[in-house]
Order: C-alpha cells, then sequence, then structure tokens
C-alpha cells in the first residue's frame, strides 16, 4: 500500500507544484501546503476508490486543502520577502502572466479554480469531474467568470 501511494504522489507531483504555486508566494509556504496535501492524501488514500482518475481525486484534495490552507493563512499576518525574486528573461510575458493572475484573485475562489483549471489546458470534462459539477455547469460558470474579468479589467484601467 506504502509503494502504491509514494508512486501516486510521484506521478502527480505536477499536479500538486501547480496548486502550491497557486496558492503559495514564498518557497516555504508552498513546501508546507505541499506537506499538508501530501498528508491529507495519505489520509484519504486508505477510502479512496477509483470511480474517477487518480488525478481527479489529487487534483480535488490538493484544492481543498489549498483552500483550507489559505483560509488559516488569511488569519495571519502575511509577508513575502523581496530577497531572492528573480524575473525570466522575458520580463514583459512575466508581467502579462501576474496581471492575469491577480485579476484572476479578486474573483470568488471557485471561479479563480475554474479558470486555472482551464488556463492549466485542462478539459471541460475533467474540470466538470474535479470539481463535482456538470459539463454544461463548467461552460456556464467559465463564461460567466471570463465576464467578471472583463469587468475587473475594465475598472481597474
Amino acid at each position: 500500500m506504502e509503494h502504491s501511494f509514494l508512486t501516486l504522489v510521484k506521478e502527480h507531483s505536477g499536479a500538486i507544484d501547480r496548486v502550491c504555486r497557486s496558492f503559495c508566494h514564498t518557497t516555504e509556504d508552498r513546501e508546507d501546503l505541499r506537506q499538508d496535501i501530501v498528508l491529507n492524501l495519505w489520509q484519504g488514500w486508505k477510502n479512496y476508490r477509483p470511480r474517477a482518475k487518480q488525478v481527479t481525486w489529487v487534483w480535488r484534495v490538493a484544492v481543498n486543502t489549498g483552500i483550507s490552507w489559505r483560509r488559516n493563512r488569511f488569519r495571519q499576518v502575511c509577508t513575502m520577502p523581496l530577497e531572492g525574486l528573480e524575473l525570466p528573461e522575458d520580463s514583459s510575458a512575466r508581467e502579462a502572466e501576474e496581471t492575469l493572475r491577480e485579476l484572476i484573485s479578486k474573483l470568488p475562489l471557485k471561479d479563480q479554480w475554474l479558470l486555472r483549471l482551464y488556463l492549466d489546458g485542462w478539459k471541460q470534462g475533467e474540470i466538470a469531474q474535479m470539481l463535482g459539477i456538470s459539463e454544461s455547469n463548467v461552460q456556464t460558470r467559465m463564461m460567466r467568470a471570463k465576464e467578471k474579468l472583463r469587468k475587473i479589467n475594465e475598472v481597474e484601467l
């Protein structure tokens, strides 16, 4: 059982890392959240039933852990160290990405995750499974979230 769990974590490490990057600004916070996610995966592993893909289950556990972590984190004072910040060679692409992330962060959490999953390249059917909603609901929420983003962007300009 332990071997198959370690294989699961290794196979879906990229998905776990994406969730951690979405919720955390510092390396230390990302490592803390990653540990919490792996712990929650381990605790849920004995009850896992393969009705859906493993990646779907991993995403749901990771996202729910991230939401709980963020909720608890907002109750504390957060700081972000400035030393060690690295800008990629193409800083205009980095700035555009940061602007988009900032705009998305102003949306309700459900809309944020919907758009983040979409931007990560997930298909609507997969997003529906991960979020536990229908595919048509994904389409509707996606259109509404994009409209909210447009309105936020117009206000900020």
